[in-house]
């Protein structure tokens, strides 16, 4: 991990050194177009970014739609559509500090088929966040947002089979912030902390065997591990007039994109990468 991350920081100052010289490049670095992605900063109207991971549209200036590409390319894997949306508005918005607030919906289905038994697990998430951008100076701003998510489920069982069958609930709240440093206009250091301070118990509703529904059973499950997780990344992002890279590799638990949840550091022996790459026009 400690060699991915002195290679990103490495391959970054590079490429910002060599962007120090004046570019007609545009992208995120001028007061007109900047970073999106952690910020409440909205696309402009009529504008496009394609992503990797993300497609969005400037609806107006103070408005874009969002979807995430990964809930869908996960939908046709498990062969059920997961489609997924993202409001965001810009709400408030000066030469210094710009406030936002955004609201998402995503559902899906994973089923497990064992001989003839089988078990559809459905999920829905609305994450909400609010974020606050200040300009410091030319160079220098930072972002402060918090998110909540809320994950409900239903889990159905195929006759015969002994899982619970029944509803599913868990809430999480996250936080983070992000200082930017505009290297150029070409290149952008940014330095990122996520923090979990709060995850409810995962409850579980619903009966016992699918055959008997007059079992009814309600389950606690403890998912405190979860709290306190975090992640420190430092990253970069290269702009050109229309292509742009967004790389970073740090330490702690990963944080999913799209879907708002959090994935125990121990997964990933505790690298956070950050990567995407998109167009925008």
């Amino acid at each position: 991990m400690h060699r991915l991350l002195l290679v990103a920081i490495v391959v970054g100052f590079i490429l910002g050194g060599s962007g120090l010289a004046p570019s007609s490049a545009r992208a995120y670095h001028t007061y007109e177009d900047r970073l999106l992605d952690s910020t409440a900063n909205s696309l402009q109207r009529r504008r496009v970014r394609l992503g990797l991971f993300k497609l969005s549209y400037g609806i107006i200036d103070q408005l874009q739609i969002s979807t995430y590409t990964m809930p869908w390319l996960l939908g046709l894997i498990f062969e059920d559509v997961a489609p997924n949306i993202e409001f965001k508005s810009t709400f408030y918005q000066r030469k210094r500090l710009a406030l936002s607030a955004s609201l998402g919906f995503l559902s899906g289905a994973i089923e497990q088929v064992e001989g003839v038994e089988s078990t559809k697990i459905r999920y829905f998430l609305t994450p909400a966040s609010l974020v606050a951008s200040v300009r410091i100076n030319s160079d220098v701003s930072t972002h402060i947002g918090g998110m909540f998510t809320g994950v409900t489920g239903d889990v159905d069982a195929s006759p015969g089979a002994s899982d619970i069958a029944g509803s599913t609930v868990v809430d999480i709240l996250q936080f983070w912030g992000t200082v930017e440093w505009r290297l150029s206009r070409v290149v952008a250091f940014t330095f990122t902390v996520r923090w979990v301070p709060w995850v409810s118990g995962l409850i579980v509703r619903g009966s016992l065997d699918s055959d008997n529904p007059d079992i009814g059973v309600q389950l606690q499950i403890d998912v405190t591990d979860l709290t306190n997780t975090f992640a420190v990344i430092p990253g970069f992002v290269f702009s050109w007039k229309r292509a742009n890279i967004r790389l970073g590799v740090g330490y702690g638990d990963f944080f999913v994109e799209g879907f708002s949840l959090v994935v125990p550091g121990s997964v990933l022996s505790y690298v956070s990468p950050e990567f995407d790459i998109f167009v925008r026009f």
